[in-house]
């Protein structure tokens, strides 16, 4: 039997037949074992094998399975062969061979080849071709029409007639583009003495004449004495009542020029910062007098906190009952390197409590108890000895 690659839609009759006098065909089997081995490939049991029986009364014993694991073939090779290996506790095994190929031309499609091998393509993605458009160098076709283009030895000719689908206007001096700007800001620009009048309406996001010029109007160092004219500010301090010369210093004396400070006194001082009517290091002294009764204190509340744990901080951060078994449950390498104790107890499970089946064949397959996987697939002798075994306790 022959299938493409890639395809995972085919199917391969097999006749079952008893595995004790290996000719009595066998109907209704279910739960087949199926391993495949493509191009020398390790021997790898299907995930999911489909396997239907045709007609129990008009076709006994004959089955078919789905071919659809690991049917593309590697990308160096045109063709490959899969042994395909069939297994049922009441039936002889069963071993097919399929070729899997790689198809040269696509289905549907039929090429038509003259005598020197060349292949004559009408069309491409269904659109039809001409010699001009599948060239080595696409060719374009000079001038005006429909799709063409104007150009002289490889160079084209642009020619703007419009703008946005408007017809641009024809230039004072020809091949010199002309802009003509209206409005800025949505507002009509001056063009006296053709000159570009620009209404700004706003200046750093605020709009004109909106409030008073302040401090936080300027940038810091923005105005300094450079920036004005010479004598500019002794003429504005010269309005001024004072008048500040190089090298003058203003000395304010307690009442004089400037009015309204007082001087403290020392229970004023301390009545500012509030303390008592004692000296500040009177108080200190009392304050002393109280070091092993704080002392005691501070010790009785040390001796309780000592004993608390750094962590949890909160009674929120200390785990849950169900938290402390999820976590010994999925505790790694808790039973064995790499097995947990809810992976184990779930295998221990499989092989206690689950369905069995393949027990007298080479391969004994042990079901979860809700049987809906394998989680145990062993092969064994006809002793029953395990030789190898595969464990699902996921």
């Amino acid at each position: 039997m022959k299938i493409p690659s890639g395809k995972t839609d085919q199917k391969l009759f097999f006749v079952a037949v008893d595995s004790t006098d290996l000719k009595t065909r066998k109907t209704g089997l279910s739960s087949f074992t199926v391993y495949r081995s493509r191009n020398g490939g390790t021997a790898t049991g299907y995930t999911t094998p489909t396997i239907t029986e045709l007609s129990a009364a008009n076709m006994p014993g004959v089955y078919c399975l789905l071919i659809d694991e690991d049917t593309t073939i590697a990308s160096t090779s045109d063709t490959e062969e899969m042994a395909l290996h069939i297994t049922q506790a009441s039936m002889a095994p069963v071993t097919r061979v399929v070729e899997l190929y790689r198809p040269d031309v696509t289905s549907g499609r039929t090429l038509s080849v003259d005598a020197n091998s060349r292949v004559d393509v009408g069309s491409i993605s269904g659109t039809a071709q001409t010699a001009r458009d599948i060239g080595a160098s696409v060719l374009l076709s000079a001038g005006t029409g429909t799709g063409q283009l104007d150009f002289t030895a490889g160079v084209v000719k642009s020619n703007m007639t419009q703008l946005l689908g408007t017809a641009a206007a024809t230039p004072s001096t020809a091949g010199v583009i002309e802009v003509n700007i209206k409005n800025i800001a949505n507002a009509a620009v001056n063009t006296a003495s053709a000159q570009l009048g620009v209404n700004v309406v706003n200046a750093g996001g605020t709009a004109w004449n909106s409030g008073a010029i302040t401090a936080n109007t300027f940038a810091a160092g923005a105005i300094t004495a450079a920036k004005f004219a010479a004598n500019a500010l002794d003429a504005v301090w010269s309005t001024t009542t004072r008048l500040l010369t190089a090298g003058t210093n203003i000395v304010l004396a307690k009442g004089t020029g400037v009015t309204g400070f007082n001087d403290l006194d020392a229970p004023g001082v301390r009545s500012a910062v509030g303390l008592a009517s004692a000296n500040l290091d009177t108080q200190l002294s009392a304050l002393s007098g109280n070091d092993t009764t704080i002392n005691n204190n501070v010790l009785a509340v040390k001796a309780k906190t000592d004993n608390l744990p750094a962590a949890p901080a909160a009674v929120g951060d200390i785990p849950t009952a169900n938290q402390n078994a999820d976590a010994l449950l999925d505790r790694a390498s808790g039973i064995e390197p790499g097995m947990t104790p809810r992976q184990g107890w779930r295998l221990w499970s499989a092989a206690l409590l689950g369905k069995a089946n393949g027990l007298g064949t080479g391969t004994a397959l042990f079901r979860d108890t809700n049987d809906t996987k394998d989680r145990i697939n062993a092969s064994v002798d006809q002793d029953g000895n395990r030789l190898a075994v595969i464990l699902d306790p996921s």
